[in-house]
């Protein structure tokens, strides 16, 4: 029988480095307040679990980015996603990398490399194939995280920390309070020569084959998967993992022996499963549904998200052509009991109703980016990041080109 725990030795830890800023994740959020933090001249390494930027925007092909657009108090629409996240944007248009002028499509391969480039010219240090796996805390303070790779275990201590995981790995590890919400777990494909189907053929049979990308005759499917899953249970990760491959194969060889579908080809299954919601944060100040549907202005304010759904707002339903942009403030990206430690993307603090929202592309790059001045300008000013001038805050924000309103 084998005992329930054992007993790990204590050992020392080789430093691997000490930084400004440790960003950890190199999701959209972590791509961006990593170029944030930079940019304020701010030295910035990122660690990222796997060998490529962009999180489940790439290696998960949750290809559209979200949500670009929304309505203003005087109800015209406009773009709020700015600064980083619409640079990356319109490199990929310029490369043709991108179609469709609100909530875009991309291609994943493009935006990988669009990213890792833009973090090399923003002078980000970037460490793949690592994972975040404890943190060292001072009282309230933190002052570093244990990463673990194929080169063993060490310590990066750095003076403010960004936890952009996805799932809140390094405030649950600093013992902060957050919910868990358990969601849709999925698993996208890729389809190829979807333009060479035969519609003519004797014994055609109309299948769904997916949204268009920017590449010819590939176009990327959506998979809402199964319901109410744990999205930090490992067991379900890999149980989940196994079902969809098997599944999408199977499917695809059921759709290639059919009449008219002889040239379509499997292209990929994401490297990454289709998370949708985990870990939320519970900040300084918890973002409300109502806040998003009421223009509210915050002091604090790091950047204005869109919206892409419909939502039910007051028993009411909103349609997305009516859904206002939103204000964001500092305060939802900051921990109650750990100094020196912000999050953004997914995981920030908002009500559970708010979720279609904050989870985005958009919403993350967002964060991020704000995540990012912010960790910058309290270093700059050797300040607690709850206590940065939030003036400064506002002209280094508005200097990378984020709308405020």
């Amino acid at each position: 029988m084998h005992k329930k725990f054992v007993i790990e030795a204590e050992k020392k830890i080789p430093v691997f480095t000490s930084t400004d800023v440790l960003v950890i994740g190199g999701g959209p959020a972590g791509t961006a307040a990593a170029i944030a933090a930079s940019k304020t001249g701010a030295d910035t390494w990122l660690i990222e679990r796997y060998n490529h930027l962009g999180g489940l925007w790439t290696g998960g092909q949750v290809l559209p980015l979200l949500s670009t657009h929304a309505i203003d108090i005087n109800n015209n629409k406009i773009q709020a996603l700015r600064g980083i996240g619409n640079e990356m944007w319109q490199r990929l248009k310029k490369m043709n990398m991108s179609i469709l002028d609100v909530d875009p499509v991309i291609d994943p391969e493009a935006a990988k490399f669009v990213m890792e480039q833009m973090l090399i010219e923003s002078g980000v240090k970037i460490l793949y194939h690592t994972y975040a796996t404890n943190v060292i805390k001072d009282g309230k303070v933190l002052k570093g995280v244990f990463i673990e790779n194929k080169s063993g275990r060490s310590v990066i201590l750095a003076k403010i920390f960004i936890d952009c995981s996805g799932d809140g790995d390094i405030f649950h590890f600093c013992g902060e309070d957050y919910a868990t919400m358990k969601y849709n777990i999925g698993l996208i494909h890729r389809l190829g020569n979807v333009d060479k189907i035969n519609q003519n053929k004797s014994g055609y049979i109309k299948y769904f084959t997916g949204e268009e990308t920017p590449i010819k005759g590939v176009n990327w499917m959506n998979m809402g998967g199964k319901k109410n899953q744990n999205a930090v249970d490992a067991l379900t990760l890999s149980n989940l993992q196994i079902e969809y491959r098997q599944k999408i194969w199977n499917n695809f060889l059921r759709m290639k022996q059919t009449p008219g579908y002889e040239d379509v080809y499997l292209v990929d299954t994401a490297s990454q499963l289709g998370v949708r919601m985990s870990r939320i944060l519970e900040a300084e100040y918890k973002l409300s549904l109502h806040d998003t549907m009421t223009f509210e202005k915050f002091d604090d304010v790091i950047g204005i998200s869109g919206a892409w759904t419909a939502m039910l707002y007051q028993s009411k339903r909103v349609p997305t052509d009516k859904r206002p942009i939103w204000q964001i403030p500092l305060r939802s990206l900051i921990p109650k009991k750990t100094d020196g430690l912000l999050v953004a993307g997914r995981s920030f603090s908002y009500e559970k109703k708010l979720f279609q929202d904050a989870r985005v592309i958009g919403t993350c790059l967002i964060t991020g980016q704000g995540a990012g001045v912010a960790a910058g300008i309290a270093i700059k000013n050797k300040q607690n990041v709850r206590d940065i001038d939030l003036k400064k805050l506002k002209n280094e924000l508005l200097k990378q080109k984020v709308y405020l309103g």
